[in-house]
């Protein structure tokens, strides 16, 4: 199956939504800020918008949370970054994240049903292992939000060498054992980012969000550092998600704590 990306096949699967191609990048995100910093009247403000996307074939430099490096050879992924100009307060940004993540689990639920799962806070697994991240960078001018670049990154396919790289991946492909298409995913993908991006200051956002976890209650760890073997963390279970995002954690000394930026996992101990 030939589905590399061509500005020429993403204006036929996109129809009239702006966007811009590249074979190469540093960082999608990065395109998309500079975009929305120099373009302020890309859509996004309004309900039923076509946001504008940013998508590469290859990033050098992509990235996710806490600085993390996104491993993506060309044509094995979908990396996008979408453009939005959501109506929230601040402390809502987070929902963001949400939309993003229930955009790629609309998409991809019909497919792989009850092995798909999101967890706290930006990931999507597939039988517990990952497939999808997602990063929501805000831009600002002063005190006003001008954007929020959310980076969506999609796994699907990957070389055998290359999953063995990433500890705990896999890919769209690799669990459905037959081929994807790309381009279509990707067309399927951003009209749910425009569907959930209008409903971003609505409860049923939120509430959707919360019954996808498969984190909740669930007896998890929290790293208090970047994870990695050596890191540090506290146990507990996974309670709730508070209106902003933040995670519950219930410590065994009965203390509850708000998690808003971390790395959980299960406590399999």
């Amino acid at each position: 199956m030939d589905d590399s990306f061509t500005s020429e096949r993403l204006h036929d699967v996109l129809g009239e939504r702006p966007f811009r191609f590249f074979e190469q990048v540093t960082s999608t995100q990065d395109v998309a800020y500079e975009w929305a910093m120099t373009e302020p009247t890309l859509p996004g403000r309004q309900p039923g918008d076509r946001h504008a996307v940013v998508i590469a074939e290859q990033q050098i430099a992509g990235r996710g949370r806490q600085g993390r490096v996104w491993v993506s050879p060309p044509q094995s992924s979908i990396m996008a970054s979408v453009i939005l100009k959501p109506a929230l307060p601040p402390e809502h940004l987070p929902r963001v994240t949400m939309l993003g993540a229930l955009a790629v689990a609309d998409v991809l639920r019909p497919l792989l049903g009850e092995a798909l799962s999101l967890k706290w806070p930006n990931d999507v697994l597939i039988r517990g292992k990952k497939v999808c991240g997602i990063l929501a960078e805000s831009t600002w001018i002063g005190d006003q939000l001008a954007a929020v670049i959310l980076g969506i990154g999609l796994n699907v396919r990957l070389a055998s060498e290359t999953q063995s790289l990433i500890a705990g991946a896999t890919s769209l492909e690799a669990e459905l054992g037959r081929p994807v298409n790309r381009l279509d995913l990707l067309r399927s993908l951003l009209d749910r980012v425009d569907n959930w991006a209008a409903l971003a200051g609505e409860p049923l956002l939120l509430d959707t969000w919360r019954a996808s976890l498969s984190t909740l209650g669930k007896r998890v760890r929290v790293y208090t550092a970047p994870h990695n073997v050596q890191s540090p963390y506290y146990t507990g279970t996974a309670e709730a998600v508070d209106d902003g995002g933040a995670l519950l954690v219930r410590l065994d000394s009965g203390e509850q704590r708000r998690v808003i930026a971390a790395d959980v996992g299960l406590d399999e101990e």
